[in-house]
């Protein structure tokens, strides 16, 4: 099974173009990666599925999806939550 960090990254890359193998930069600005609003809920969704996890509506704002470290800090809590459940 793969760790978190490798199917984050792939699942980040498969969104936004810019991202290169191995050069994920966790607080450059995923719009500066090449994320549009499109590719934004094509992320979401490969995030969900990925993850088995589910968003909550008050998480879906620019903020969680400014930078790849603030996603997964949201995909992080999701985790944990689940876990807890």
């Amino acid at each position: 099974m793969q760790d978190l960090t490798t199917q984050f990254e792939e699942c980040l890359r498969r969104h936004c173009r810019l991202v290169k193998p191995g050069s994920v930069n966790y607080a450059v600005a995923l719009a500066e990666l090449g994320l549009d609003s499109m590719a934004t809920v094509a992320l979401l969704v490969d995030m969900e599925k990925t993850f088995a996890i589910r968003f909550h509506d008050e998480m879906l704002v620019d903020d969680t999806f400014r930078t790849a470290g603030a996603l997964r800090n949201a995909v992080e809590l999701l985790l944990r939550e689940r876990q807890m459940a």
